[in-house]
Parts: C-alpha cells; sequence; structure tokens
C-alpha cells in the first residue's frame, strides 16, 4: 500500500491539480475531481489485469518488469529533483484537459509498471483482489485530496508542500535506484 501511496498518491498530485484547476469554479473542480478518479480508478484496473496477463504471455520476467518500473521511475523522480532549479510552471490559460490529468499525473507509468509486476507476482485471486482493494484505496484518497485540493492548499500552503515535495522527490530516487538494484540482483547481475 505504501508504495502505490508513493507512486499513485495524493502527494504528488495536489499542486499540478491545483495549478490546473485554479481558474474553475468550486463545483467545476469538484466535477474534475470525480472524473478524474474515476478514469484513473479504471485505467489501473485494467492495466493491472490487462498487463500482468501480457506480461505472463510475452515472458517478460519479474525483475525485467521491476527493471522498467525502476528505470521509469528514477527518470521521473530526476526529473522533479531538476524542475526545481527551473522557471515555475505558467499557470494555465484555459481548462484542465481531462486525460493529462489522468496520464500521468494521477496514473504514473512506473505506477502501472509496479501494479503489473505485483499483479504477476500475486499467487492466488485473494491476493490480487488485495492488491488492487488497495490501488481504490489510493485512488478514494486522491479523490478526497482533488475535491478539497483549494483548502488544503491553503492550509499546508505552497512552501510547505514545496519542502515536502523536495524531500520526497529524493526519496523517490532512492527509492527507484532500489527498485533498479533489487532487478538487477533478480536477474543475476550484481
Amino acid at each position: 500500500m505504501l508504495l502505490f501511496f508513493i507512486m499513485l498518491g495524493p502527494v504528488k498530485i495536489l499542486a499540478p491539480f491545483h495549478r490546473a484547476t485554479a481558474t474553475m469554479e468550486p463545483k467545476a473542480v469538484r466535477r474534475m475531481a470525480i472524473k478524474v478518479a474515476l478514469i484513473s480508478a479504471g485505467t489501473l484496473l485494467i492495466a493491472g489485469l490487462i498487463g500482468s496477463a501480457m506480461m505472463q504471455k510475452w515472458r517478460i520476467t519479474i525483475p525485467v518488469m521491476e527493471l522498467t518500473g525502476g528505470i521509469v521511475f528514477l527518470l521521473v523522480a530526476l526529473k522533479q529533483v531538476l524542475e526545481q532549479y527551473g522557471d515555475p510552471a505558467p499557470p494555465p490559460d484555459s481548462e484542465p484537459r481531462l486525460m493529462h490529468l489522468v496520464f500521468p499525473v494521477v496514473v504514473t507509468p512506473y505506477g502501472i509498471a509496479a501494479l503489473i509486476a505485483l499483479m504477476a507476482l500475486s499467487s492466488d485471486t485473494a491476493r490480487s483482489t488485495t492488491l488492487l482493494a488497495g490501488v481504490m484505496a489510493v485512488m478514494a484518497i486522491n479523490l478526497v485530496a482533488m475535491m478539497f485540493v483549494r483548502q488544503v492548499m491553503r492550509g499546508v500552503g505552497p512552501l510547505l508542500l514545496q519542502i515536502f515535495g523536495a524531500v520526497l522527490a529524493v526519496q523517490q530516487v532512492a527509492l527507484a535506484l532500489q527498485l533498479v538494484v533489487v532487478a538487477l540482483k533478480g536477474m543475476g547481475v550484481g
């Protein structure tokens, strides 16, 4: 569950969702949050089920999927760390694009890779159900975070969120490297 919280959870979506919906009426923000959460949840369910089946059919090993997820996670985490040195993103000049908020803001490629690998490792229906329930719990938390994004941003404040984001970004680089190391060991390299 912690892995899903880090890779798919609300901490990373608050600022982009807030920026994207800054000019929208509160009712429209809530509608957007519901749409994003429902599409994201459906996408992850489909990705977990189909992805793990495809992985087995194509004979992709768990270590290879772990390595894939680790590399993508590493690249995204490095981008987050390096973005701190760039110019801030300009405010949106139009309505946010629904699918951009779904993918990659909520549904991340490395989150999908982790879900597929864990589903492929799942030895029975009960474990698969538990994994999918964990993902759906994170999506429910995301929905609440998006629905109350303005209150959260006012309460937490952009500075505190930026500090936490910087710490989390560095930790994500370390976690991504850990995933790569575990995958390489699983392949017999190292």
